[in-house]
């Protein structure tokens, strides 16, 4: 078989096969996650959220912001935290959670011991905050 005769979609084919001959000896488990995130966008207060944004004329990229770009935004940073904290923040202590964050959102995950499984997710809404420290 001459690969370089083969099309975009023959290539993309030969490359899953060959990826499922050889899969990955190391797993990354997400599937709690989404139960996770299910349970947060359930129970999360984002009427509570968006009315403090209304009456501080808290905006956007200057819009007024819906329920719904609320809801998108947390979902895509707790889907981010978690895939940060098994991926590219995998070398830190397991004990430390990984935060994204913006528009005064910010999610945080949590893992296990052996940095394979996302154990925890935490959200919230910060309107203020403020961080001192002493060197010694």
């Amino acid at each position: 078989m001459n690969i370089q005769n083969l099309n975009a979609d023959e290539l993309k084919q030969l490359q899953t096969l060959l990826n499922k001959m050889n899969p990955s000896t190391e797993k990354t488990y997400l599937d709690p996650v989404n139960k996770m995130i299910d349970e947060i966008m359930d129970e999360f207060n984002f009427a509570q959220v968006q009315y403090v944004m209304e009456y501080l004329n808290w905006k956007w990229v200057g819009e007024k912001v819906t329920m719904d770009m609320l809801r998108e935004t947390a979902g895509r940073l707790l889907r981010d935290a978690a895939k940060l904290r098994l991926g590219d923040y995998k070398d830190t202590h397991w004990e430390q959670g990984i935060i994204c964050g913006t528009g005064g959102f910010q999610a945080m995950a949590f893992c296990n011991e052996d940095k394979t499984k996302i154990t925890g997710l935490d959200l919230i809404f910060v309107l203020a905050g403020w961080d001192a420290k002493i060197e010694d």
